[in-house]
């Protein structure tokens, strides 16, 4: 135990020095990879890891974190934060026990994500009495672990000294301060009373809930997991025959019109077209997740009924049509009012629900499939592949291109805080003004102008230190500096 809250202390400490004040970029990398290293020895160690399959989630957890170290995106940074957070949970519960159904897998979700803070109180206790107990001969591994602690923190001291003492010596780290974009960042620069007590109070918040949790997966957590294991969640026969007639009923109708207007542009009367195309789409992309959970539920309450099976294949069939029906709405929209992340992201889903229909259609044909794995994998690797795919370099180009053909753009969506897009819109500036025209048609709500944005850009991007870094900001630096005396 010694050992473990040491190195959690160290992690703690590490995440403070990664993060606190800092975007997102190279840290997350950095942090993750010995999070993971501890979370693999604590319970290996413990023999706690009962499926190794669910290590495989080791995988998407260190390529979301790569995405940070590639890309600059703020609109992701959130989503990728909390889908690494359910990254973690899902290799916690995995590395227990295989999964067959979907309210197995939710609860003990739910129990790692909130049950672990009652264990809290039990992890102080432990280290404590872990503490508390008659000294015995220091392991070698503490003994070293021990060392780097106390080595480490006077090490650095030594160095600011000396800097500070010696103008040669510490010539040597100012020279590669000022020679990258990325600094160094200062020990004791501007230090205020307030920045250590937050940055003391995430770091026990950070050391509290991670004990906890590994103190509940190392205690109770498998013995709650098997008590729900025997629950079984089924619907009346006759009301899922109903549920499934009615709906089909109701889709062929709904499909039959959909083909009739969208495709053929029959039937619309006085309504007009454009507007009719360009709405719905987010409706149909939840009615057709709805309609697989529907499917679902169906085939769990009552596996071997040929009548709904049948209804369910006609469903899904029905689905797809739905799932096309939006993405052309989608894409019609998109094409009159431009590209936004949050319409890339209905792309997606929309995708990734036609997927999801192919073990759906398995899974009735042959209930043996183990359809829960199958969606964890499907909507793991499409999270993964979207977050790892140069989104807002896309948006940003093809709004672009789009500007080319009509004369629109919405640059104001475009100058964001992300530096995929910088290269874009500096040629897009320097294209304007190539040809005569004149920057003020694409001045802001606030009255700053492009230039000033990416003249304010290149400011930050200079005061980024190296735990911030990425390719993307790396790139956008690049550019800006070669035009740097244009933009004063």
């Amino acid at each position: 135990m010694n050992s473990s809250v040491l190195y959690l202390v160290l992690l703690c400490i590490y995440n403070s020095i990664l993060f606190f004040g800092r975007t997102l970029g190279l840290n997350v990398l950095l942090f993750n990879i010995p999070v993971l290293i501890f979370i693999y020895h604590v319970l290996n160690k413990n023999k706690k890891i009962f499926n190794k399959k669910g290590l495989l989630f080791i995988i998407p957890i260190v390529l979301l974190s790569l995405s940070f170290v590639i890309y600059d995106n703020e609109d992701f940074e959130y989503l990728n934060v909390i889908a690494i957070t359910g990254m973690f949970i899902l290799m916690y519960v995995y590395s227990f026990k295989n999964y067959t159904k979907f309210s197995n897998l939710f609860i003990d979700c739910l129990r790692v994500g909130f049950k672990s803070l009652n264990y809290v109180g039990d992890f102080i206790y432990s280290i404590e009495d872990s503490f508390g107990k008659t000294p015995k001969k220091p392991k070698k591994d503490n003994q070293k672990l021990k060392s780097f602690i106390i080595v480490i923190p006077i090490v650095i001291v030594v160095l600011v000294l000396l800097s500070s003492a010696d103008m040669l010596f510490g010539s040597i780290f100012k020279t590669i301060y000022d020679n990258t974009i990325y600094k160094i960042p200062s020990l004791f620069e501007n230090i205020k009373i307030w920045d250590i007590v937050a940055r003391v109070f995430f770091m026990v918040l950070l050391f509290i809930y991670m004990g906890g949790t590994l103190k509940y997966l190392l205690s109770d957590y498998k013995e709650d997991s098997d008590s729900d294991e025997g629950k079984k969640y089924k619907l009346d026969k006759f009301t899922l025959k109903l549920l499934l007639t009615t709906l089909n009923v109701v889709y062929i109708i709904f499909d039959f019109i959909q083909i009739r207007s969208l495709m053929f542009h029959h039937g619309l009367g006085t309504i007009n077209y454009a507007q009719y195309a360009r709405t719905g789409f987010f409706q149909l992309m939840f009615i057709s997740f709805i309609n697989i959970v529907i499917l679902l539920i169906s085939k769990m309450s009552d596996k071997d009924n040929k009548y709904n099976n049948i209804m369910s294949i006609v469903m899904i069939f029905l689905t797809l049509i739905i799932i096309i029906s939006s993405f052309y709405r989608m894409h019609l929209y998109e094409a009159a009012y431009g590209y936004t992340i949050l319409r890339l992201l209905v792309f997606v889903s929309l995708i990734t629900e036609t997927i999801m229909l192919v073990p759906t259609f398995m899974y009735v044909i042959n209930s043996k499939i183990n359809i829960l794995n199958a969606y964890v994998i499907i909507v793991a690797t499409m999270y993964t592949l979207l977050a790892l795919f140069p989104s807002n370099y896309f948006i940003a180009s093809n709004n672009i291109k789009r500007f080319h053909k009509t004369g629109k753009i919405d640059i104001y969506y475009l100058m964001n805080n992300s530096s995929d897009n910088i290269p874009l819109l500096f040629d897009l500036y320097t294209e304007l003004k190539d040809k005569g025209l004149t920057i003020e048609d694409y001045e802001l709500q606030n009255g700053t102008h492009l230039i000033f944005y990416l003249y304010d850009y290149l400011k930050s991007l200079e005061n980024r230190t190296i735990f911030e870094y990425s390719i993307s900001s790396d790139i956008a630096h690049e550019k800006l500096k070669m035009y740097k005396k244009e933009l004063h």
